[in-house]
């Protein structure tokens, strides 16, 4: 891999680790997944493997090119599991885009260019529902039965 695309993949892996830890857990997290995909790339350990954490696409093409057979595959059906693995070609100038548009997500231009006033914020028929839901989401204000029953029944 040349050094300009070692540099780039540097660069977006310092950007992608200043992106804040998810509010909601999911399953997979974008960000550990990002890190994952480009710490090889920019030359950086790809993070620390414990016992208990599942191998990754690297580890599992490694697997199937070393054996003749794994798991009783006839070839062809291993040939097959070969093709379907995406082949990602790394250049710079993607790498510098990606890290060019994390930026613009980091620094909420679109948010400040595409602002959204207090009427569409706070609708005449329910203001503080937006509200509500971005107080639910943080975990500042739990809403019980009751007033979520209220809500329905009332409108507010």
């Amino acid at each position: 891999m040349s050094s300009a695309v070692r540099g780039a993949a540097v660069q977006l892996v310092k950007t992608i680790e200043k992106l804040p830890a998810e509010r909601m857990k999911h399953m997979v997290s974008l960000k550990e997944s990002q890190l994952e995909r480009f710490k090889p790339v920019a030359g950086l350990e790809a993070g620390a493997h414990g016992s208990k954490q599942k191998p990754t696409l690297q580890e599992i093409k490694d697997i199937i090119s070393r054996t003749s057979g794994p798991l009783g595959l006839q070839k062809e059906a291993l040939k097959k599991v070969q093709e379907a693995f995406p082949q990602e070609q790394y250049t710079a100038e993607a790498i510098q885009e990606q890290t060019k548009s994390l930026n613009n997500i980091l620094s909420n231009k679109y948010r400040d260019y595409y602002a959204v006033g207090d009427k569409l914020l706070k609708p005449q028929g329910n203001p503080a529902y937006y509200q509500r839901l971005m107080d639910e989401i943080e975990g500042k204000k739990k809403e019980t039965f009751w007033t979520a029953m209220r809500t329905v029944v009332l409108g507010k």
